[in-house]
């Protein structure tokens, strides 16, 4: 679903008419579709915020792509012919570790970039990581919503306006969105043919958000 739909259908609520709003406050409704967005990202891991980055180690350190936020797994390398797991230890415990222990840690933020730093590997060996990234976000009326439900943005830029207005149905307006989300994350918690399974443990940034 466009930017443009998910304006359409929440101002249809707000405004009660299907028209999209202009200046300022279209403006601000842009504003909260992105926070919207970044919200649920920041609440789950969803598929579709995923990427991985695959590369030859030439150094011990590796800069991480721009729009990551934190690794959905751990770093793998190619040891022979199996993908083997590199533990990630916080940069302070390095000091416990031994000269040829595997191991690695993040240090940087977003605004000058993350950087993984390894020790252990030899140099050329194949690396890949699978990482959770920021949304993209919407600049204009044709991006597309990168959630698996754009619903939810919908109900929270209604939730986030009728608040601004002094409007108690702000609640039911988050409370369905807190709906839709809970929904996203149900149906990412289940394989390809709609089963349930079971959740892996995943890897907590140690930088925080």
């Amino acid at each position: 679903m466009t930017l443009n739909q998910i304006l359409l259908d929440s101002a249809a609520t707000l405004d009660l008419e299907a028209t999209l709003p202009t200046g300022d406050e279209l403006t601000l409704r842009i504003n909260y579709a992105n926070q919207a967005v970044e919200d649920a990202a920041a609440t789950y891991q969803f598929s579709e915020l995923r990427e991985t980055y695959e590369l030859g180690m030439t150094g011990t350190s590796v800069q991480l792509p721009s729009n990551f936020r934190e690794f959905y797994q751990q770093p793998r390398y190619l040891n022979s012919t199996v993908w083997t797991e590199i533990p990630l230890i916080e940069y302070e415990d390095k000091y416990d570790k031994g000269a040829s222990e595997v191991y690695g840690y993040i240090l940087g933020n977003k605004a000058n970039n993350y950087y993984i730093y390894f020790n252990g590997l030899s140099s050329g060996v194949s690396l890949s990581m699978v990482y959770q990234r920021y949304p993209s976000g919407m600049a204009t009326l044709t991006d597309v919503c990168e959630l698996p439900d754009p619903t939810f943005v919908t109900k929270k830029i209604e939730s986030y306006v009728l608040y601004s207005r002094g409007d108690d149905r702000f609640q039911i307006a988050e409370s369905r969105a807190n709906n839709i989300l809970l929904n996203m994350v149900g149906r990412e918690m289940k394989d390809s043919g709609g089963l349930g399974r079971d959740t892996k443990m995943k890897f907590t940034n140690p930088l925080g958000d």
